[in-house]
């Protein structure tokens, strides 16, 4: 018998590096500069909110899928077969080629393009979201070499260019911290959770670990635990460069003067680009957020045309690529506006929905071989119907308005977690037992 091959220790790293650099847009570059100009003083509590939810939750989902032995579709499914299907396929398309591949393209024209090149137009646009996606293709084509496209060149490319802003600012900006903003004077910790929260990146870690899976099968790796003791060696990397750039990121925004008359990270950050470099200031902050949207699409049409071609093999990986390109491409110049008011709903709909389902796929893990199908089906039955509510602010204030954290946007969690509880106590009291191993452990099944 043969002993399980094992990845080289330069593929877990440049997974890993991969990883980061799918889970990093330029919203994730965004976010954490506008926290730490806001936080000011209470900035430790507020990074510390933002890294529980915004790194802390993917890492966790990622390796949970991959301890699982399964995909987004397994997990939802254990909801309901139905809802398996739905759910999945509303995922996938909502953080791909119809709301965040586009806007990926839609935010590198804006903040490097136009901003760099004075260029405007819809002919500008159009030509520049045609290499984008044309670059991106080329890049996702073969599965197994996207880790390396990624770790091994984009990837260090923009951490490099990410180290030389943040370094330089460091060493050039030293004002002060001012008062924090009322948004986070009274509950900094908070804040910062819900700040990280809505990065929504708990939702791209269930699709983005079938591609750290597919990272290590593509180089022959097939043992179960093998597989899982390089995933979450990959994610720890990844959530380690994603905490150490979300820190660095808020405390350059803290020394930035005039803090208060940025309306935005990104403007914050151009501005820091300037103040720092100079006229070159401008083309670092252009590269850093081409490379964090490029390296974003490309983790999307991978993650997505993988799980499709799962779904649905007789089109292969290759020609669901190209659907994905395609889409993305002509949602990107045909009404991105438009889609991002629908597409908007529909994510703040399935995120509470898939953060459940990591819950419930980390708590599974922790009652060993006991099936728990009436708490999966009764937590996310609440969420999905508690989402809805949340979703329509004017009808669901009426009706749940008075349940805790609703007017942050988070009505769905006390229901869904007393749902899950008492579901539960349904399941222990049954006490049906599932022996079944898959790969040395036991198989998680609802």
């Amino acid at each position: 018998m043969t002993a399980p091959r094992t990845p080289r220790a330069t593929h877990v790293v440049a997974v890993g590096l991969m990883l980061f650099s799918m889970f990093f847009g330029a919203g994730n570059l965004i976010f954490p500069s506008m926290l730490g100009a806001e936080a000011g003083p209470d900035l430790i509590p507020a990074i510390t909110g933002f890294v529980i939810t915004g790194v802390l939750l993917p890492v966790v989902a990622v390796i949970a899928v991959a301890i699982s032995g399964s995909g987004v579709l397994d997990l939802a499914s254990r909801a309901g077969r139905v809802f398996g299907v739905v759910f999945s396929v509303v995922a996938y398309l909502s953080i791909g080629s119809l709301y965040a591949m586009p806007r990926a393209a839609s935010t590198a024209y804006t903040l490097s393009v136009e901003t760099t090149l004075d260029l405007h137009g819809e002919w500008p646009r159009l030509l520049f979201s045609l290499v984008f996606f044309g670059v991106s293709l080329a890049l996702v084509l073969v599965p197994g070499t996207v880790a390396d496209s990624l770790g091994k060149y984009l990837t260090p490319a923009l951490l490099v260019l990410i180290a030389v802003l943040v370094v330089v600012g460091f060493t050039r900006l030293h004002d002060p911290a001012v008062a924090s903003s009322a948004k986070y004077a009274d509950s900094p910790l908070v804040t910062g959770v819900l700040e990280g929260y809505f990065t929504m990146d708990s939702v791209a870690a269930l699709a983005f670990a079938i591609v750290v899976v597919t990272s290590f099968g593509a180089r022959g790796v097939t043992d179960h635990r093998t597989v899982v003791r390089a995933t979450a060696v990959s994610t720890l990397i990844a959530g380690a460069c994603l905490l150490l750039v979300y820190v660095s990121l808020a405390v350059l925004g803290t020394k930035m003067p005039d803090k208060t008359s940025f309306s935005d990270g990104a403007e914050l950050l151009s501005r820091a680009s300037e103040l720092t470099l100079g006229d070159a200031g401008a083309w670092v902050f252009a590269a850093v957020v081409l490379l964090a949207c490029l390296t974003t699409a490309v983790g999307l049409i991978t993650a997505s045309a993988s799980f499709f071609h799962e779904l649905l093999p007789r089109l292969s990986y290759r020609a669901w690529c190209v659907v994905f390109t395609v889409t993305g491409l002509a949602v990107a110049n045909l009404g991105l506006q438009r889609i991002l008011a629908v597409s908007g709903p529909v994510i703040g709909f399935i995120y509470p929905v898939a953060i459940t389902l990591i819950l419930l796929t980390v708590f599974h893990m922790t009652v060993g071989t006991l099936r728990i199908p009436v708490t999966y089906r009764a937590a996310v039955t609440v969420a999905v119907l508690f989402s809805l509510l949340d979703l329509g602010r004017s009808l669901g204030g009426l009706v749940i308005g008075w349940i805790p954290l609703f007017a942050d946007g988070l009505g769905w969690l006390v229901p869904t977690l007393v749902a899950g509880a008492v579901g539960y106590a349904v399941d222990r009291r049954r006490g049906l037992h599932d022996e079944a191993l898959v790969g040395g452990d036991v198989e998680v099944k609802a």
